[in-house]
């Protein structure tokens, strides 16, 4: 076989197929001037008129040249509506509507032609033609009579032999409409059909000629006198034969558009009040008796069916649409929640055609309401509603068309197009839902989801949807750990419940959309120790504002009373009034805390204080109700302040985002209050407690002894924060730049605190997974703990985006005032997180420690991630020379009152290594990028003109690396394992060898 030829055939033949829709009568010739199809007179298209008087006709053939027209008297009359809702034309024996000199033997028939006209006479006396060639050359001429003299004659080339016409006379019923088809061809001869019957066959025909010198002429007024008198409603006029198919498949088409009645190959039978009267743009596929086929059909509609894949003698596939010129738009179907179109197609099978290919042209579908995401359809059911449908396939859209292949449709089927643009809960069952059950999944974000009244709807699992309405009477609970994300607004005038670590994320970026007259209910967990404080901030409004008095438990709204002590006995439980408080002023003023009551409207964001319940349980659960917080929220702040602020979404806060968003504005720390367990009294001076900290660095927990007020008692570390913060949770910054906080849709993640993703700042933490940290920078906790067992950690973190300054963001301020301290000393300011670029084992970093009750003190490496394992860390007693291996042990030190501030550091080294000459640092110094695994080398000369040969050693003298006359003063390491190394440089100006260690990791 040769593959080109077959490959080429098959690419012509779809090429064919995709530019050849047949829009010609019921599916058969084109109507852009390429086919055989000349001549498509309709009364619903191409009609102009002056009053009821008709001007011209263009041509649906797509001819130009047979566009026909007329002026003054001699114009025909339009008569609107009247059959079966279509127009007719009147002719009254001195019409016409007639062509210019344009026939040509190019674009006109010759020898052969095939003609369909719905036509009635006024009487069956008249003396004329309803179409003719005019004036008349020799008697050439390409004419009918319906009637002559009472008898039906038509003409093809020279007249009148036998060979050119074809006559039958005794007929009754002209004065009706009737469909009058009319085939000529030199091999087959003539034959004339009425309503399908053949009323005569004659063999032969004659030649047409007189193309130059002829007009076409309707209405066959030639000399002003003597034209048709009756009405014409379409005619179709073919320059060769059609077949015995396409001639079946024309006459059901115009049967069913003029309500006309077939007395033989009747197939399409959706035409009448009976069967729902799918009269308009009916077009057909199929093979007739006599093997004569046609297998792609898309006619006046936007429908076009090919392709049969089983295709026999005697087998037909009609369909019609039930309206005639409409306005295409979809509207909901309430019993499968889609939206379908406004029209549909029914259709009349004879025999059985395999499956087919349905396309439909949508240039003039308004689609504006498909959301991208969601599919167009193909539906196929035998009910009219399409309640329960059959089959449904989904269209693939190339351009202006969309197409299915492969489908089935049986008689009697109706079809329509439709897409999802919501999910439905309607009481009892999802639909249209891409997860189990019909319930939306993460693949639905261009899906409304819509909840209605009945049973409550459950999420199971993670569902992603572009809004949420929950009408009036319904209920979405989404249940323990599933994240509800939507991209636009929800409309609650139900209820949403999230349950447990369920979450709502809404992704868009302008300011809240949601509204409604429901609630959504979230619930989170508090200590119910009634000595210690709780950070609260709500993830919910009522009207804008949030009032702490609107507080529920699982048995109502709270009460709040004015003693110092709740009451947990009522129901609901009883809290005090007397520890509401918000926070916006210079750190650490007790004057600048706000004191709020129960009816104190607290915008979303700004973060409120409250104490425990007094419950016998470790926490005590409060419910919040209300419309869910969303969008963009702003907050003014003045420089040199401190306030409480809080995640004011249903949803967890991406930290690390919160952080970078107001780095403009804060100093780039977020820090959380945790109480000790063991509180027992309500004064400041037996309060204790501590702040653990987060920035882009890395974060510390809890201190466990708080500022000097505290008794000395208290309980263990609690975990440190992570990148996202809780529902519920709040917080304090500091400000160091007036402006505005800002909290927006991008900051929100779905973190859930029983696997340790978040963490609530209350008594008891939750047991939990660790979860696997993909941060590749290197770390170090060191721990300071009293001999009373209290820990103060301290972090060192390294990132390529810090300098050995300040940098916001990545170092952090002491936000814990303890009365004995550890904290790191950078230009008098006392920090709890320092961050450096990269790792030098020549640096030495201040420590800053304050002692007030002497002791033995510990200090020790609580944790590392990312550090090398043969590197060294020392705490040096600076003024001793004393150095302790934290790697080796923990140390141990008696610190009292008397132990300097600035006593204390952490090195890298002891001392020199191989006991040569120490660098000259002010000339030489070298950096490494970890990013790039690449060591630097920086001189105050030039670099090309100093070093003679460099030389990388490991700590055991192993030679690792040599390079002689280096030519770039970048080292590349990423052949080399991670490890402390030695770098020795041997210089020009000088033999004495310079040598400096590094750390590659």
């Amino acid at each position: 076989m040769n593959t080109f030829k077959v490959l080429s055939l098959v690419l012509v033949c779809i090429f064919f197929n995709s530019i050849n829709a047949q829009t010609g009568p019921g599916g058969v010739g084109t109507n852009d001037g390429n086919s055989s199809l000349i001549i498509w007179y309709r009364p619903d298209n191409g009609i102009s008129t002056t009053g009821s008087l008709i001007d011209s006709w263009t041509n649906s053939a797509g001819l130009a040249a047979f566009n026909i027209s007329e002026t003054g008297s001699q114009r025909p009359t339009l008569i609107s509506g009247t059959l079966n809702g279509y127009n007719e034309v009147s002719f009254n024996g001195s019409n016409r509507l007639r062509t210019g000199l344009t026939i040509t033997s190019s674009n006109f028939i010759t020898n052969q032609a095939s003609s369909f006209i719905v036509v009635k006479a006024n009487n069956t006396t008249q003396n004329s033609s309803v179409y003719t060639t005019d004036p008349l050359v020799g008697s050439t001429r390409f004419s009918n009579h319906i009637p002559w003299s009472g008898t039906v004659y038509y003409d093809i080339g020279s007249c009148c032999s036998s060979n050119a016409r074809i006559q039958v006379g005794g007929l009754s019923g002209l004065t009706n409409y009737s469909i009058w088809s009319y085939d000529a061809n030199p091999t087959t001869g003539k034959q004339l059909y009425r309503n399908e019957s053949l009323l005569q066959s004659r063999a032969n025909t004659s030649t047409y000629t007189s193309h130059a010198s002829q007009r076409f002429n309707l209405g066959a007024n030639t000399s002003g006198s003597s034209g048709f008198s009756g009405n014409v409603t379409e005619l179709v006029i073919f320059k060769n034969k059609v077949n015995k198919a396409q001639r079946i498949i024309i006459d059901n088409y115009l049967a069913a558009k003029y309500n006309q009645t077939l007395n033989n190959n009747d197939f399409y039978t959706r035409d009448n009040s009976g069967n729902g009267n799918f009269d308009h743009h009916v077009a057909g596929i199929g093979q007739a008796d006599d093997g004569s086929n046609h297998t792609d059909s898309q006619g006046t509609g936007i429908v076009r069916i090919s392709n049969p894949t089983s295709l026999s003698n005697n087998e037909f596939l009609f369909w019609g649409e039930e309206t005639r010129n409409l306005t295409y738009s979809f509207s909901t179907n309430t019993s499968t929640f889609t939206e379908q179109l406004n029209s549909r197609w029914h259709v009349n099978t004879q025999g059985n055609l395999g499956t087919v290919t349905v396309s439909f042209d949508i240039s003039t579908i308004d689609l504006t309401g498909k959301q991208s995401c969601s599919e167009l359809q193909l539906v196929v059911d035998n009910n009219y509603d399409f309640s329960s449908p059959e089959n449904v396939y989904p269209l693939t859209i190339v351009g202006t068309t969309a197409s299915a292949t492969g489908v089935t449709i049986n008689n009697n089927r109706y079809f329509t197009l439709r897409y999802a643009d919501q999910i439905v809960w309607d009481g009892s069952s999802f639909y249209n839902g891409s997860g189990l059950g019909n319930a939306p999944n993460s693949t639905n974000a261009c899906l409304k989801l819509t909840v209605k009244p009945g049973a409550a709807a459950n999420l199971t699992f993670n569902a992603h949807v572009r809004s949420v309405e929950v009408e009036t009477g319904g209920t979405l609970n989404v249940l323990d750990g599933v994240l509800l994300e939507i991209e636009n607004e929800v409309i609650i005038n139900g209820i949403i419940d999230l349950v447990g670590e369920a979450q709502l994320i809404q992704n868009h970026t302008s300011a809240s959309l949601n509204s409604g007259t429901g609630h959504l209910i979230i619930r989170q967990q508090g200590s119910t120790n009634m000595f210690n404080y709780n950070y609260w901030s709500a993830p919910v409004n009522r009207n804008g504002n949030w009032q702490i008095g609107y507080l529920e438990d699982a048995t109502g709204a709270l009460n709040f009373s004015n003693a110092l002590n709740p009451n947990p006995a009522t129901i609901p439980i009883t809290l005090s009034n007397q520890w509401l408080y918000s926070f916006n002023g210079l750190s650490g003023n007790y004057y600048d805390w706000s004191k709020l009551s129960t009816a104190s409207n607290i915008p979303p964001g700004i973060g409120y204080t409250m104490k425990g319940s007094g419950a016998t349980t470790p926490e005590q659960e409060y419910i919040f109700k209300g419309i869910p917080n969303n969008g963009n929220y702003s907050i003014p702040v003045f420089a040199n302040t401190d306030i409480l602020i809080g995640n004011p979404y249903p949803s967890a806060l991406n930290t690390d985002q919160f952080i970078n968003d107001n780095l403009a504005v804060i100093d780039g720390s977020l820090h959380f209050w945790e109480s000790f367990s063991t509180n027992n009294s309500h004064f400041l001076t037996n309060t204790e407690g501590g702040y653990a900290t987060y920035n882009l660095m890395m974060s510390l927990p809890a201190v466990a002894d708080a500022s000097g007020l505290t008794s000395g008692s208290g309980s263990a570390l609690k975990p440190a924060p992570t990148p996202y913060i809780n529902i519920g949770q709040g917080f304090f910054t500091s400000i160091l730049n007036s402006g505005s906080l800002i909290f927006n849709n991008s900051q929100r993640a779905f973190a859930r605190e029983s696997v340790n993703e978040t963490v609530y700042y209350k008594t008891n933490p939750k047991n939990s997974k660790t979860k696997t940290s993909s941060d590749s920078r290197s770390k170090i906790w060191f721990s300071f703990t009293g001999p009373k067992g209290h820990s103060k950690i301290i972090g060192l973190g390294y990132d390529s985006r810090t300098t050995y300054d300040f940098d916001k963001g990545y170092d952090a301020k002491s936000y814990n005032t303890l009365k004995n301290d550890l904290y790191w000393l950078l230009d008098n300011e006392s920090l709890s997180i320092q961050a450096l670029p990269e790792i030098n084992i020549q640096d030495r970093l201040p420590l800053g420690i304050k002692i007030l009750d002497a002791g033995i003190y510990t200090f020790s490496i609580q944790k590392h991630e990312n550090i090398p394992a043969d590197l060294n860390l020392y705490l040096v007693d600076n003024f001793q020379n004393i150095y302790y291996d934290l790697r080796d042990a923990d140390a141990q030190i008696f610190l009292s009152s008397d132990t300097l501030e600035n006593q204390y550091s952490i090195a890298f080294q002891e001392d020199a290594i191989l006991g040569t000459d120490s660098v000259d640092f002010k000339t030489f110094f070298t950096s490494y990028r970890s990013n790039t695994k690449t060591l630097e080398l920086f001189f105050k000369e030039d670099f090309n003109e100093i070093v003679e040969q460099l030389t990388i050693y490991s700590l055991v003298g192993q030679e690792v690396l040599t390079i002689k006359s280096p030519k770039s003063n970048k080292i590349d390491l990423s052949d080399i394992s991670d490890g402390v190394y030695i770098l020795k440089l041997d210089t020009k100006t000088s033999k004495v060898n310079n040598n400096i260690k590094f750390v590659k990791y």
